[in-house]
């Protein structure tokens, strides 16, 4: 609901400090919610969001559709912004998006930013002209600078939410849960997090996932030693009596230099000062190079440490042993937020607060984690 100004005429637009009132949290809490959804708690993030639309915050924000003239010249393009092409991750979302708007007569361009936010400015200022709408794909730019974009062409965010913006991505908290849990399983009690980019959503949800799971492993085993089973996420519910080990694994994050292949390998020697059981790395790539230095230097996988990667791309299985990793349907979320975009494109009015759409995860166990069977 807007505020009506002093003069009884002039129409104030609500704030994030309304927001917060209408919460119960401090203003802080409201930025980091719509900033990084990851650093707060599931249930403070859907309270914040609830009282943004209780008191119409972000409800000015126009999608470019609203804004466009109708006489605006159609091009037939979409542009795809992704941070690091040589990750397969954006490739398998490139080819869902490229599948999408082929069915609608459409084009779909990539524009690579190298993990860079000037970059990636630049280039969507160039592009801007060119194309119908955009999908930034992990975009490390602030959320006031996208829904500025958003206020000016359609757009449709994957694999991180900002507020009052279209986006789809995978349950990374239910998929960080899922490794965690099996990682203890096959009897780790030691765990490292190669961490991504500081200001990457999905790497924040993934830690809070992998901190949850650990802390209700321990209730668990500390309540009677697990005679009870315990709901952790939305596809997980402990059993202990399922489990052939129960503990509260130690944890630790380790942040990589990049999310690389190359970075994988520098995060081993890192971790090499002080190893644990397992480790849990950002992507695949960095599992690869991390699992590569490892062989260099005469550590075996899994006998000595367990290795999980994310997203299960085409690399995971040419390894030996093959990669333990969390799969997304990828190619689901270039499709389903392509499809979305188009419909923006066609003028349909996006939900403002609507909620992200969150696509299912699933462990894909390969020999990487086997201890329980080396």
């Amino acid at each position: 609901m807007k505020q009506r100004g002093t003069d009884g005429g002039v129409e104030q637009q609500p704030t994030i400090y309304d927001v917060a009132r209408a919460a119960g949290v401090s203003p802080s809490t409201v930025s980091r919610a719509f900033s990084q959804p990851g650093r707060v708690s599931f249930k403070t993030a859907e309270k914040v969001r609830l009282a943004a639309q209780e008191v119409g915050y972000g409800n000015d924000l126009q999608t470019g559709s609203d804004i466009r003239s109708d006489q605006t010249r159609h091009t037939g393009v979409i542009g795809l912004v992704a941070t690091d092409i040589s990750n397969p991750f954006f490739v398998e979302i490139f080819r869902g998006a490229e599948h999408a708007a082929a069915a609608q007569d459409m084009m779909v361009t990539l524009i690579n930013t190298n993990e860079s936010v000037p970059r990636a400015r630049e280039a969507i200022a160039r592009i801007l002209p060119h194309v119908d709408g955009l999908l930034l794909a992990s975009s490390r730019m602030d959320s006031s600078e996208i829904q500025k974009i958003a206020r000016g062409l359609p757009t449709v965010m994957l694999s991180r939410p900002v507020s009052g913006i279209p986006s789809v991505m995978v349950d990374n908290y239910d998929g960080a849960v899922k490794a965690v849990v099996h990682l203890v399983d096959q009897g780790c009690t030691s765990l490292t997090y190669i961490a991504g980019p500081y200001n990457s959503w999905s790497d924040s949800t993934r830690w809070r996932g992998i901190v949850d799971a650990a802390n209700a492993l321990g209730s668990l085993f500390t309540d009677n030693a697990g005679a009870t089973s315990l709901k952790v996420s939305r596809t997980v519910t402990l059993q202990p009596a399922r489990m052939r080990n129960l503990a509260r694994p130690t944890l630790r994050q380790l942040p990589v230099e990049e999310p690389s292949f190359i970075g994988g390998r520098r995060a081993f020697e890192v971790w090499a000062k002080n190893p644990t059981d397992a480790v849990i790395c950002f992507n695949d790539l960095v599992a690869m190079g991390f699992m590569q230095q490892a062989r260099m230097n005469k550590v075996r996988i899994p006998q000595d440490v367990a290795v999980v990667g994310f997203d299960n791309t085409e690399i995971s299985v040419l390894s030996s042993p093959t990669l333990t990793t969390v799969a997304g349907p990828l190619r689901a979320v270039g499709r389903v937020g392509t499809a979305n975009l188009i419909a923006l494109i066609k003028g349909m009015k996006a939900p403002l607060m609507a909620k992200p759409r969150e696509l299912p995860t699933r462990l894909i166990v390969r020999e990487s984690t086997l201890k329980a069977t080396s």
